[in-house]
């Protein structure tokens, strides 16, 4: 399972980040326009989508996530241009069916996996997401160019269609335990409700975040044209962190607990992204921006583990949905006020107004956690 994971993977940030730096080399509000019309489906399927996982074999939904990629992906190849209405119409095909994949292999593991080790199998998850973000980036810089785009298509194809065999083999020597997963999902979407503080925090927090997306294209562009060295510089490095980030973790939430690894991640998020929006040194935007990468992926692994861990398994699909719906729905917004204020303010304010946005998260994640802990504590009392 983590292997398939780990190949697609690498062909979807390739994918990514050619596609970005390609409508950058348009304009400004392109390049926003792009995160938008990559992000804003991939909130739609996590909220519409994603709790059909709950229904049926979380292999079986992978395996055609898989193909549907490979369909849009071949689309896009074939297009002639890059900035034509089937490519969007592709792009937005590959947006709304990751959330299901994502969501099919969290309700695959939460059903083989007890409560407390979801923390390991969340932190497997980032840490394979990491290291192909590494991989992936690395390839698309080699590769990306106004006539190598085909090459990262080409990559991603590939990748999909290994991924595909590989869950087909798993699925073969799993048939009897997946014979299981066909019971109908307990309750509703509401019945998530006391959890929806902490999904707006995460929101929050992603749509400071966000600008992640864009911030290596716009240092990497400063100067008129695309300076490959500093864009590898920017990539790499926050991909490390990034990787450091995910398998720090497991310990930091062991030893501190929910609350406080959640909280503080989300405050020292904030700071590093008020520190991305100096503009100074290239060692400085490296830094902070593979600071806030880091601790932005303790904030997230540890309110996934948090969440999924507070639900019953035949609910993870849904909860695992909503989630990355926040998650995604943070890119995009970020995405949509990048389009609108690109032309408008500078880059440095637009980086900090997107501080303050992660620092409102913080603070609405912190009153969440701490009041369910509250009412946990208060039920047990009563007891």
């Amino acid at each position: 399972m983590y292997l398939s994971f780990l190949i697609i993977q690498i062909g979807s940030w390739a994918f990514r980040v050619g596609i970005l730096i390609g409508l950058l080399q348009s304009n400004m509000s392109a390049a926003g326009v792009g995160v938008a019309v990559i992000f804003a489906p991939i909130t739609l399927g996590s909220l519409f989508l994603s709790p059909l996982v709950d229904r049926d074999d979380p292999l079986t939904v992978m395996m055609i996530v898989n193909a549907i990629r490979v369909c849009a992906l071949l689309s896009i190849f074939c297009s002639i241009e890059i900035n034509s209405f089937s490519t969007y119409v592709s792009i937005v095909v590959l947006s709304l069916v990751q959330p299901i994949y994502l969501s099919a292999q969290v309700s695959y593991f939460r059903r083989i996996t007890p409560e407390d080790g979801m923390i390991s199998v969340l932190g497997n998850i980032t840490n394979i997401e990491w290291l192909t973000y590494l991989l992936g980036m690395f390839a698309a810089a080699m590769l990306v160019g106004p006539l190598r785009l085909p090459g990262v298509l080409a990559l991603n194809i590939t990748a999909a269609l290994v991924s595909l065999i590989v869950l087909f083999v798993i699925r073969q020597h799993s048939r009897k335990a997946a014979g299981t997963f066909g019971k109908p999902p307990s309750g509703t979407i509401l019945d998530l409700t006391p959890l929806y503080p902490a999904l707006f925090a995460v929101f929050l927090l992603n749509l400071g975040a966000g600008i992640i997306n864009i911030y290596p294209a716009i240092r990497a562009t400063a100067g008129g044209g695309l300076d490959r060295r500093v864009l590898l510089a920017i990539v790499m490095t926050n991909g490390v962190f990034g990787l450091l980030g995910a398998l720090s973790v497991k310990p930091i939430f062991e030893w501190l607990g929910a609350l406080p690894t959640i909280a503080g991640a989300a405050a020292l998020t904030s700071a590093s992204l008020v520190a991305m929006s100096l503009d100074a040194s290239l060692a400085l935007v490296v830094a902070s921006s593979s600071a806030m990468l880091g601790l932005s992926q303790i904030f997230a692994v540890s309110a996934h583990t948090y969440m999924v861990s507070s639900v019953a398994p035949d609910r993870a699909g849904r909860l695992s949905g909503l989630f990355q719906s926040c998650t995604y729905g943070g890119f995009a917004g970020n995405g949509i006020l990048f389009s609108i204020l690109g032309d408008e303010l500078s880059f440095g304010l637009i980086v900090l107004m997107c501080a303050g946005s992660a620092f409102l998260g913080f603070g609405v994640a912190t009153f969440a956690i701490s009041r369910s802990t509250h009412c946990q504590i208060s039920r047990t009392i009563e007891r």
